[in-house]
């Protein structure tokens, strides 16, 4: 296993922190930006322009699935030309669809803004995660990737509440704009304070998809990617889904409640991915404790879901389960990441996460799907006096039982994922 530092992280560790800061704060605007639209602004989108639901709804659809489908492409672009070419090139067209976002004023030119800022937030992750494998040793980059996914998670904090609450204040355009502006600011000095790299691992080539064929047909990766399929998918579907509807219709909390338990949810994750960096240096340097961690406490946290759906338990019992749904994933993240790393071969590391990364979102768009046909399988009934559907207990009863199966699938893939940590004897494949 290489161990060395690298003479980017040898000779200016202040410099490589103030870059990996500034890199950071791009993808805590990259962030705000997958979860801010529409969800927080569906209403205002939605007279503003006499949409229907589902084409609000496209919206967040039409970023999601671009982030995910680019994945492999930007995996094998940053492998070949570097992650800073790509970050400052990546950012720019989506600061440019940020920006056209809130300029738009027909659902044609909503959908292409929308569309070139999910292109751009493509090339954040992956850009970042080179230039942290670059920058730092080994034994840092648990803690530096834990550290950036800490960031991204605070962009989707605040793009919960305090975006809510600067759209009330500016409205939704003026408010796009600030966020838009911003991100130009981040941006900016992203460029400003990195510079290429002069670290001898980092070795410039022509994109090829040779270097996927060789991250697809490695099998010590497969365990990975089938629970990248599944493990990520079961908490974006409770966050960003179905976690707020069934809180209402069936724990009985009004809107601003569900909303706030969610946002709890938001933060629980920001702090558990700072400690899942930790993780590993904690545990000796290995990798297997953090995954393992993780996928058991998602099978607790669905098992006390679906026990508490059948119940009918008190409001407490769902937030335990949906805060310890967010610790599992940001404990799991970085070991999860850092693994990939170990199992592939240094010029490899975008291409080898960027199949994860697409999986995961692949994954969420099936498993959001499923469990929406669980839903529509069961008859709901209207809300006295509004025009809201409740769906009964026997319908959450089955939809969490789907995704406990899940998850207990999930646990399986988890305990063959082999241990890449420094007392384990096993090493990264050669360059």
């Amino acid at each position: 296993m290489i161990r060395t530092a690298s003479a980017s992280a040898a000779g200016r560790p202040r410099s490589a922190l103030v870059a990996f800061a500034a890199m950071a704060s791009v993808y805590f605007f990259s962030y705000v930006q997958r979860t801010a639209i529409p969800g927080t602004i569906f209403d205002e989108l939605q007279v503003d322009f006499s949409l229907a639901a589902a084409s609000v709804a496209a919206l967040g659809a039409l970023f999601t699935w671009i982030y995910g489908g680019m994945q492999i492409f930007v995996g094998i672009l940053v492998d070949g030309w570097g992650g800073r070419r790509n970050l400052i090139g990546g950012g720019l067209v989506m600061v440019v669809g940020s920006l056209l976002f809130p300029l738009a004023h027909s659902l044609p030119l909503l959908l292409a803004a929308r569309a070139l800022t999910g292109l751009g937030a493509s090339f954040i992750y992956l850009a970042i995660i080179k230039e942290i494998h670059l920058h730092f040793t080994v034994e840092q980059f648990p803690i530096a990737l834990g550290s950036l996914l800490a960031v991204g998670y605070c962009g989707g904090v605040a793009a919960t509440l305090p975006f809510e609450r600067s759209v009330a204040a500016l409205g939704w355009r003026q408010a796009l704009i600030v966020v838009a502006a911003l991100s130009l600011a981040s941006l900016a000095a992203a460029a400003l304070l990195s510079t290429p790299s002069r670290d001898g691992r980092q070795r410039r080539t022509a994109p090829s998809f040779t270097s996927l064929s060789l991250v697809l047909a490695n099998r010590s990766c497969w365990p990975s990617y089938a629970s990248s399929l599944i493990s990520f998918p079961i908490y974006f579907v409770v966050l960003t889904i179905l976690g707020k509807k069934f809180l209402q219709d069936r724990a009985g909390l009004d809107s601003a409640s569900a909303a706030a338990v969610l946002l709890a949810m938001t933060v629980m994750s920001a702090l558990s991915v700072t400690l899942g960096g930790l993780l590993p240096r904690m545990v000796g340097g290995r990798n297997k404790p953090g995954i393992m961690a993780g996928s058991a406490a998602v099978v607790a946290a669905l098992a006390a879901l679906l026990a508490g759906a059948l119940l009918a338990a008190p409001a407490a019992v769902y937030l335990a389960a949906y805060l310890l749904l967010a610790m599992a994933i940001g404990i799991s993240g970085p070991s999860s990441q850092a693994t990939m790393r170990d199992l592939n071969r240094p010029e490899l590391l975008a291409s080898g996460i960027s199949v994860t990364n697409a999986l995961a979102y692949l994954g969420c768009g099936a498993v959001a799907q499923i469990c929406g046909m669980i839903l529509d399988g069961f008859h709901p009934s209207t809300l006295a006096g509004k025009d809201v559907l409740v769906y009964p207990q026997a319908a959450y009863v089955a939809l969490f039982s789907f995704l406990l199966v899940l998850a207990l699938l999930n646990f399986g893939f988890a305990s063959v994922i082999p241990e890449t940590g420094e007392r384990t004897g096993v090493t990264r494949p050669p360059s």
